[in-house]
């Protein structure tokens, strides 16, 4: 699906997900910009933040936040109205409540339920850690503790068993303490399987198809690998159809990879010092963005594993966080929703300004120079008095270091400009943020 596309059906309603769901946030509008925004006052109510006291109201004493872990979500077919677009936002949301055994979900968009208890049987869990769906209702859970990855199904409103799997035999070890999973557009199952210093592969049926690394393979996982996100080019929802390949992460969260789908390694890199990953998810655009516990902030990168922002900080005030863990996007509308130590949070993409400069060229030309931390639709234009002329409308500009190059006749310099910056979908015609401009020689 292009671009243009995805901007024209992009449609926020008032929001009726439910889940870590209740996480939904308040109108807010920024002088500045921000690689994650609140929802706007109409689509949240101004809620923002799931906490202990949201899930005593749902469930009493029967459950409390104990270890969150994984985060899935995913726009069910079997909850979709194929009549309207009014509730294309209503996603179901996974939590795993790991110290629980169990998993926290929306079974509507007003009400939540929970799956399993400690066991190493059917309908029961040990320690799980990762999960992760589809829109058809399967969900997939790495159940660390039991060495196994559970396949439950939801029809529509209620979460049912269908097998466990753990990839031995032919001569083949099981799993051992997988952390993390995520799902192909095709149905394939990816398992970081951490104890055995791989990556498995499993096709629907639960099959091992691949291992990364293969046998002949000239490099090797240490301390991992954990933080698993797909970015498949094949889903509805992303921009780069060519790309196939995985994010993960070793030595201990610290050095990120980018691994095709036939296992070559594509680019890995170090983590900023200090910071280390944890969790994992792709977006519209494949940028992967992976919690750090330790610092308590969101670390998002380009597809090409170029960093591009560090947001949040230790606290429990606007744009904080203490202890993130799991993180999940729904890439057709970017909501994202992140869990905490003791509750979740959920955010819209938006995009940040981190700085930019015009440059005068000569002969009507000029350079802008940009950081973005996400694509952005860019407006430049002249204020002088009560007339406003754009030189140029709604540019798509890419995030990072870029470079815009443009002509105009009209004599800029030294004149007062803006520049407007637009997030391209998620946020988009709710925010925007307005920056002035000198053009310097």
């Amino acid at each position: 699906m292009t671009e243009k596309r995805l901007l024209k059906t992009k449609k926020h309603n008032q929001c009726r997900w439910g889940l870590w769901a209740f996480v939904l946030a308040c109108a807010c509008f920024h002088a500045r910009g921000e690689t994650l925004v609140f929802p706007p006052y109409g689509h949240s109510y101004g809620i923002r933040k799931a906490t202990k006291a949201h899930l005593f109201m749902f469930f009493g004493p029967r459950t409390f936040f104990r270890d969150p872990q994984g985060l899935a979500t995913a726009k069910m077919i079997s909850r979709d109205d194929s009549t309207t677009e009014k509730d294309d936002d209503e996603v179901v949301v996974y939590g795993v409540n790991a110290g629980r055994h169990e998993l926290i979900y929306n079974s509507s968009m007003w009400t939540l339920a929970l799956y399993g208890e400690k066991g190493g049987g059917v309908g029961e869990f040990m320690n799980p850690k990762g999960v992760a769906c589809d829109i058809k209702g399967n969900v997939y859970v790495a159940d660390c503790g039991n060495n196994r990855i559970v396949h439950l199904f939801n029809p529509k409103r209620k979460l049912e068993w269908v097998k466990s799997f753990d990839g031995a035999g032919e001569g083949r070890n099981g799993l051992n303490s997988p952390s993390q999973v995520g799902i192909t557009q095709d149905g394939h199952i990816y398992v970081t399987d951490t104890g055995n210093r791989r990556i498995v592969r499993f096709d629907p049926n639960g099959a091992v198809m691949q291992t990364i690394p293969a046998q002949e393979a000239r490099f090797s996982f240490v301390d991992g690998p954990t933080t698993l996100a797909v970015a498949d080019g094949r889903h509805p929802w992303s921009y780069y159809r060519g790309e196939r390949f995985i994010f993960c992460a070793d030595s201990g969260g610290k050095r990120l990879w980018k691994i095709g789908f036939d296992g070559r390694v594509l680019k890995k890199v170090t983590m900023p010092e200090e910071y280390s990953a944890c969790y994992g998810a792709v977006d519209y655009y494949h940028s992967l963005l992976v919690t750090d516990k330790t610092n308590h902030c969101i670390l998002k990168f380009s597809h090409d594993l170029e960093l591009l922002d560090i947001f949040g900080k230790r606290g429990t005030g606007d744009n904080e966080f203490i202890e993130p863990r799991g993180i999940a996007v729904w890439k057709r509308y970017g909501q994202t929703f992140v869990a905490e130590k003791a509750g979740a949070q959920y955010y819209w993409m938006g995009t940040d300004l981190k700085n930019h400069k015009l440059k005068v060229l000569g002969e009507g030309r000029y350079c802008l120079n940009t950081y973005l931390t996400d694509h952005a639709l860019a407006t430049l234009f002249v204020v002088t008095g009560e007339d406003t002329v754009k030189l140029f409308s709604h540019k798509t500009i890419r995030p990072g270091a870029r470079q815009t190059i443009f002509a105009t006749s009209k004599d800029v310099e030294g004149k007062d400009l803006m520049l407007r910056v637009e997030p391209t979908y998620s946020s988009r015609t709710y925010f925007h943020w307005d920056y002035p401009v000198k053009a310097v020689p």
